[in-house]
Formats: C-alpha cells, sequence, structure tokens
C-alpha cells in the first residue's frame, strides 16, 4: 500500500512539473496574426476517441496549424497518463501549445458537441446519406505519424508485381470479435483460411522474398503475416509499393482498419469487400479507385478469373484514382480542409472511437 501511494505521488509531482513547464513554454512567433492557421481545441472529455483525438490533432498540426488546448492540471493528467496515443500530444514537442495567450485573429474552434462517437450511425440507419454530416477518415497507425514516416519519399514504381499483397495480424481470438457485432463482413481469419487453400498463396518471412521475383511472385496472393514476418514500421510502405494491389482486411470490430490508408498513400489498388467499401468516405468505387467484392465466394471468383487481367492502361488509371482518393481526403492537408469546410456548414462531426463506436450498433 505504501509502495502505490509513493508511485501515486511520484506521478502527480512529475505530472505538475510537466505541467508547469508546458505553461512557461512561450509559441513560436509568427509573421502576423492575420498569416497563422490555428485551431483552438475546446473538449473537456476527449477520452472516448483515444488514438483518434491524438490523429485528429496532429492533423491540424501536419497541415500546418498551431494546435492552442488551454487546460487545467486534471485534464492535462488525463491526457498524459490514460491512454499511450494521446499522451503522445504531449511527448512531442511542437504539437500543443496549453498557453492561449496572444491567440491569433482568426481561429477554428472545435468543441465536444460538434463531434460524435456514433460513428456508424449514417449507415445502419440513414442509407449512408452524408450530405449532413462529415467523418474524419480512417489514417495510418498513429506511430507513421509519430515517428514522421507517414510521408516519407518512396518510390512508386509503375512496373509492380501483378499480385495482390496483404499484411498483419491474422490472431484468430482477437480478429472474430467482428462476428459479434452488426458489421457483415468476412473477418479476417475467414479470408486467411480461404485463400491458403489456394495454389496461389504465398506466405514470406522476410524482404528478401520480394525481391525482383516477378517470375515467381505475379499473379499469386502474397501474405506478410506477422507471426512469421512482421514488417517494420518503416518498410512497411516501400512493402506496399511493390504490389499492383492490397487485399483490405477487416479490423477487429469494425471493417475499417489503418492498413487500407497506408495501401492508398502508395496507389496499391484496395481489394476490399462491399461492406468495408461502403464505411469509407466518400465510398470507394468499383473499378474507379478499388475492385469491390461481395463475399467470400465472390473474392474467389476475382482472384482465379479476373483481378491480374486488367490492362497496363486500367491499372494506371485505378492506381491514380487511387493517389488523388488519398490526397484529396486521406493526407493530412486535404482531410483538415474537407474538415473545415463541414465545420464552418455546421455539420455534424463524426469521430471514431473504435468498440465505443461499434457499441451504438450492437
Amino acid at each position: 500500500m505504501i509502495l502505490k501511494r509513493t508511485k501515486q505521488l511520484k506521478t502527480l509531482f512529475s505530472d505538475f512539473v510537466s505541467y508547469r513547464d508546458k505553461k512557461k513554454k512561450k509559441k513560436k512567433k509568427h509573421a502576423s496574426k492575420n498569416q497563422e492557421k490555428a485551431v483552438l481545441v475546446r473538449f473537456q472529455n476527449p477520452q472516448p476517441y483515444h488514438r483518434f483525438f491524438y490523429l485528429l490533432l496532429k492533423f491540424y498540426h501536419l497541415a500546418g496549424y498551431t494546435v492552442y488546448y488551454p487546460m487545467g492540471l486534471s485534464l492535462y493528467r488525463n491526457l498524459r497518463n490514460k491512454d499511450r496515443y494521446m499522451a503522445l500530444l504531449l511527448k512531442e514537442t511542437n504539437l500543443l501549445n496549453i498557453n492561449i495567450k496572444d491567440l491569433p485573429n482568426d481561429i477554428i474552434t472545435i468543441t465536444d458537441s460538434m463531434f460524435s462517437e456514433d460513428y456508424f450511425k449514417d449507415y445502419f440507419t440513414n442509407d449512408n446519406r452524408v450530405d449532413e454530416s462529415f467523418h474524419v477518415p480512417m489514417s495510418f497507425h498513429p506511430l507513421m505519424y509519430h515517428y514522421e514516416l507517414w510521408n516519407e519519399k518512396v518510390h512508386l514504381a509503375e512496373n509492380r508485381y501483378n499480385a495482390i499483397f496483404c499484411y498483419g495480424n491474422f490472431d484468430k481470438n482477437a480478429y472474430l470479435e467482428i462476428k459479434r457485432t452488426s458489421f457483415k463482413v468476412a473477418p479476417r481469419t475467414e479470408l486467411l483460411n480461404m485463400l491458403t487453400e489456394s495454389p496461389d498463396f504465398v506466405s514470406i518471412s522476410s524482404s528478401l522474398e520480394l525481391e525482383d521475383k516477378k517470375d515467381i511472385l505475379n499473379k499469386k496472393i502474397v501474405f506478410a503475416m506477422r507471426e512469421n514476418y512482421q514488417i517494420e514500421m518503416k518498410d512497411i510502405r516501400s512493402h506496399l509499393a511493390l504490389f499492383n494491389f492490397y487485399l483490405c482486411c477487416p479490423g477487429v470490430v469494425m471493417p475499417l482498419c489503418h492498413n487500407i490508408a497506408e495501401a492508398m498513400s502508395v496507389g496499391a489498388i484496395p481489394v476490399i469487400e462491399q461492406e468495408y467499401a461502403e464505411v469509407m468516405y466518400p465510398n470507394l468505387r468499383h473499378l474507379k479507385n478499388a475492385v469491390i467484392f461481395n463475399d467470400l465466394n465472390d473474392l474467389k471468383i476475382l482472384l482465379q478469373e479476373r483481378l491480374f487481367t486488367f490492362t497496363t492502361d486500367e491499372i494506371r488509371t485505378m492506381r491514380k484514382n487511387v493517389l488523388d482518393y488519398y490526397q484529396e481526403f486521406l493526407s493530412p492537408t486535404g482531410m483538415i480542409k474537407n474538415l473545415n469546410e463541414n465545420i464552418a456548414n455546421g455539420n455534424k462531426i463524426y469521430l471514431q472511437a473504435e468498440h465505443r463506436s461499434v457499441k451504438f450498433k450492437k
């Protein structure tokens, strides 16, 4: 009991010192208040959004905004200690300014009341009509932005493996949880089970197996399963850029997963189930910026008869559309531009809260 209390007091003291230093820190001077792009954050309860709250403010920062977030010690401690990703807001040196003296004249304000964690409401109850709402889209894994890996230059080869690639965790217990939700997408474990039966299935265990092997890998289903080969985060986008297609597996409790944004950022064309495509906003469109299948049987036919028969021009056009979609809707600059327009129009903003967003629809 004494050790626990001592640890609590040490944490409190550390938090207080960090808070005091953050309050004292002066912001960088800008040429003019009128030239400064800035956002004022008035969130009293960011906790439901976890990593997506970090990503929201990080995107403002990456889009060139000064992020002002006035807070007391209690909220500061919650951000610092409750969630590993929200803690990044305070660990990163120049992301937040909690001292709000001398605010610029023209500033965007975001508040709790503008946002909702009921992310899938429009899909399940509104025929997926989103003319009066905005869904903050899926993004890379948070650490890709934290470690500044999200926009590292990657060689976008014109001539790639005419194959479908997939990577990630395929833990049987974790990824069956989606079957207890209202979503009808095939869990990634079922996708894997079906695909491993194909003679074209290839499981790789190192980057060496991807080096100049077009004769071997073309028209193959190439998996990098974490159990066999965990790709280093810095290498994810360069691996994706080797392939024409990327198989979009759903997340733990919802269709959306960060891998899709990472793949689209390098022009890997999503091969994606219909329901998954429809909770991407704007929806992905078949043969424009994605190849969409209806179910496992449809995917099997697609792989056997159609996917690897697209002409070079068809691939080139779809890839350009994928890259355009990423820049306009998923990149920090594009997303923030769209978000600000929707805020100005008074639209409801939906921000993911992972399990909480899905619980609304159980």
